[in-house]
């Protein structure tokens, strides 16, 4: 018909109107050529094929794509934080979802080391030297989830007289995590979030002050109650949020079950059992490893089993004050009675 033509499945405008872009097949839109044609058996194009080495690329192929799900799941959940309406009670639901989503991922990469210690020690031997310095340490997806999780650069521990960046390979990564390390991450985002909690019922303070006062263990919180005691623990690095914050997540917790609190709750809930399982996946990579390879030498030049274990330390827990907030809880009964 004049003034109409076809329009092109890529989804140009033509004549008008757009014509969106659409699978042809369930292998076309899943890219499966792409994906499954990335398992390549080094052993067997050294004409000496292991068997394993099938299992052990599949395993770390699958971390590194559920890697990838967890950065977009939580770049969006920066985001939502970052902006005043994130703050809103309404955008609440999303967060506990996608950071609900974040909690089964880290359980289901835990399982999988399970499946990966189905390859034996003596048959991983056959797979090592295939590696020659590749390492798990220079996977810059975990460097980015890590940054963008909140671990600050002054914690980490050295590879050696490396930092975690110079161990990678590609410039254009390298970059990506010096900026990254600039950048918001979830804890500076949810830090600011629970300061404005603080200012909600700014009489909640007086009254928790008063409470741990009368406590027959009353100085146990100073820690918390005296804000010069608590900034300079602060300064120390043995807290990490600041002192309204803190505040704001003490308050959430104390009177989670009130209007307006639940949701808040749950996030910080689910910001908890993250960081409880990363630190759980770390060591049970540690007992895999020590399985694996004994005391031997890490492939990239790292002290092996000595390196992992120094990763699986209250410095790279960055939510760590949210597991110290039961420290500081008094009965409720106690807080109304003020």
């Amino acid at each position: 018909m004049e003034g109409k033509s076809r329009t092109s499945a890529s989804g140009k405008v033509n004549g008008g109107t757009t014509e969106l872009e659409k699978a042809k097949s369930y292998e076309s839109y899943f890219q499966l050529e792409k994906v499954l044609g990335g398992v390549r058996l080094l052993s067997v194009a050294n004409k000496d094929p292991v068997h394993d080495e099938h299992l052990f690329i599949v395993i770390h192929q699958a971390y590194e794509l559920w890697f990838k799900q967890m950065l977009y799941d939580m770049g969006s959940i920066i985001e939502i934080f970052d902006g005043k309406p994130g703050r809103e009670e309404k955008h609440m639901l999303t967060l506990t979802h996608r950071l609900e989503r974040i909690v089964l991922i880290w359980k289901l990469m835990i399982d999988q080391l399970f499946i990966l210690e189905t390859i034996l020690p003596s048959n991983f031997l056959e797979i090592r030297h295939l590696l020659q310095t590749a390492s798990g340490f220079q996977s810059f997806q975990f460097r980015l989830l890590e940054n963008k999780f909140g671990i600050r650069e002054e914690d980490r521990v050295k590879h050696g007289s490396k930092n975690y960046i110079d161990m990678l390979e590609k410039e254009s990564a390298k970059e990506a995590l010096r900026q990254s390390a600039k950048d918001k991450t979830l804890f500076s985002v949810v830090q600011a979030w629970l300061e404005t909690i603080d200012d909600i019922d700014p009489d909640f303070w007086q009254r928790y002050v008063k409470a741990a006062e009368k406590s027959a263990d009353k100085a146990s919180f100073q820690g918390v109650v005296d804000k010069a005691t608590y900034e300079s623990d602060h300064k120390k690095g043995i807290r990490r949020l600041s002192h309204k914050a803190f505040k704001g997540a003490l308050k959430i917790t104390l009177m989670r079950d009130e209007p307006g609190y639940c949701l808040p709750y749950k996030v910080l809930t689910l910001l908890t059992d993250v960081d409880g399982l990363i630190m759980k996946w770390r060591y049970d990579h540690v007992l895999m490893v020590h399985r694996m390879i004994g005391s031997k030498t890490g492939t990239g030049g790292s002290s092996g089993i000595q390196y992992l274990q120094s990763t699986v330390s209250d410095k790279y827990r960055v939510f760590i004050d949210f597991f110290n907030v039961s420290t500081f809880l008094i009965p409720r009964k106690n807080l109304e009675a003020v």
